[in-house]
């Protein structure tokens, strides 16, 4: 379960490419962060569409037939002693919450009389089906069943160079032994699956906010409040399945409370209704104290040319109350004082971006308000200052998923494993201003597929 891990790391860091992407822009970006007073409740849905090499499940049931044939099988009631071996390999198929093991066994039984030692040896064809289940509180349960057996190779006692058919007795002892061995298999998976302990450990990742970017204090915070998993369906060469996490997620620029994940698991339930998809809704504030150095950076020392005249902007202050967006900036150049854009921000959802409407723009001198200068207001630096105030989340993600397919190639190098994150849509469901900050709920749709070559990549994490 370990995977669950690696899939909230780039889930993180899908986020993280997401809004630094959009600083590369060099224009004016909505950084979304969470203040305190924030009590609206938006819920995310983590995919992960995983499928399992069977050579690794395979290995985990033959260690565990192999462990379990360690156990003694003597019967005293016969006064003899058997031994059980794989002499090969066991065929394991997996399919919804079943797995059926088809193992080939070498008996071996003895028995001592007064007279000499008797031995036989025979090989047959033993099928077990190992039922698993998980309940709410992450328990797992197996109960192994034989199912039946055939022999291959019939046992015969070797007595003064004569060989005997004992099938009979051997059944028996068969028979007699049959719960021991499926109690060691129940044994030796249940010790191969620490399931609950392993979910522990991979749950300590969401216990800890996560810090996205020092430069604006912003951090994710994910709370899991429910998993819910399906049946695993069988393939060729590998089995399938889904997970699915419910949970909480927020964007802050204060460092949140630690959430008690791993020591309260969320609980867990069967469901055959998973999508394909993950939904991830992000609550967002942007705080105009942290957009500022963004736009900062963006415009800072930028030099507008109309025709002979020319202004450089600095000293670039934004904030916004429950109307409008302004953008206060000191000029210098062909006009010097101070220039007031102001605008209402809005989100066009066909066009999939954000864009000032109605941009007034307004100049002061020797703290005098008036109209700007028709060269200022209108014509070219008009158009260049709107261009400059439009995003297009569109146009990101081509980008971000560049950089995400960049990121994995090294990861999956790291860990053997082999991801895949494919960016469906990224959009904005609604948002308001307020005095200081916007309020925003974000949206993203993407498809995550782990595709597990072997069990013993999670040990890495």
């Amino acid at each position: 379960m370990n995977f669950l891990q690696s899939c909230k790391w780039y889930f993180i860091l899908f986020t993280w490419l997401i809004f630094s992407a959009c600083g590369s822009k060099k224009e004016i970006v909505y950084v979304p962060v969470k203040v305190p007073d924030v009590t609206k409740n938006f819920y995310t849905d983590l995919v992960i569409n995983y499928k399992l090499d069977k050579t690794g499940i395979k290995d985990t049931f033959n260690n565990a037939i192999t462990d379990a044939f360690k156990s003694n099988f003597d019967i005293p009631d016969y006064d003899i002693k058997m031994t059980l071996s794989k002499p090969k390999d066991a065929a394991v198929e997996i399919e919804g919450k079943s797995i059926l093991v088809v193992v080939p066994v070498t008996v071996n039984v003895e028995k001592k009389t007064f007279l000499t030692d008797l031995k036989a040896k025979g090989t047959l064809e033993m099928s077990f089906i190992t039922d698993m289940d998980i309940d709410s509180m992450w328990n797992m349960k197996t109960k192994t069943n034989l199912t039946f057996h055939r022999w291959i190779e019939k046992p015969k006692l070797s007595v003064a160079g004569l060989n005997l058919p004992i099938e009979m007795i051997s059944d028996a002892v068969i028979k007699k032994s049959k719960q021991l061995i499926e109690q060691s298999i129940d044994d030796s998976v249940k010790e191969s699956f620490t399931l609950k302990q392993k979910m522990k450990e991979t749950m300590t990742m969401f216990d800890q906010p996560m810090q996205m970017d020092p430069t604006v204090n912003a951090w994710i915070n994910i709370k899991p409040e429910k998993i819910l998993l399906n049946k695993v369906s069988n393939s060729k060469f590998t089995s399938t399945g889904k997970i699915a996490i419910h949970g909480l997620s927020t964007f802050s620029t204060y460092k949140p409370a630690s959430n008690n994940i791993s020591t309260n698991l969320p609980r867990v339930s069967w469901s055959e209704a998973i999508p394909d998809s993950s939904v991830f809704r992000l609550i967002a504030d942007i705080k105009m104290i942290d957009i500022n150095p963004i736009i900062k950076s963006n415009l800072d020392g930028k030099t507008f040319n109309a025709g002979d005249k020319s202004i450089t902007l600095s000293n670039i202050v934004t904030n916004c109350d429950y109307e409008f967006l302004r953008v206060v900036t000191d000029i210098a150049g062909s006009a010097n004082g101070t220039l007031i854009i102001k605008g209402k921000p809005k989100y066009d959802a066909v066009n999939n971006g954000f864009y000032m409407d109605n941009i007034d723009i307004q100049f002061k001198t020797k703290n005098v308000i008036h109209k700007a200068a028709a060269w200022i207001a209108e014509g070219k630096i008009r158009n260049e200052l709107e261009s400059k105030m439009k995003f297009n989340i569109n146009e990101t993600i081509a980008e971000v998923q560049k950089n995400v397919d960049d990121q994995l190639k090294e990861f999956n190098k790291k860990y053997d494993l082999e991801m895949k994150l494919g960016i469906g849509s990224a959009d904005v469901e609604s948002f308001e201003l307020k005095p200081g900050q916007i309020e925003a709920l974000m949206k993203t749709k993407f498809y995550l597929e782990v595709n597990i070559k072997n069990f013993r990549s999670f040990n890495k994490f």
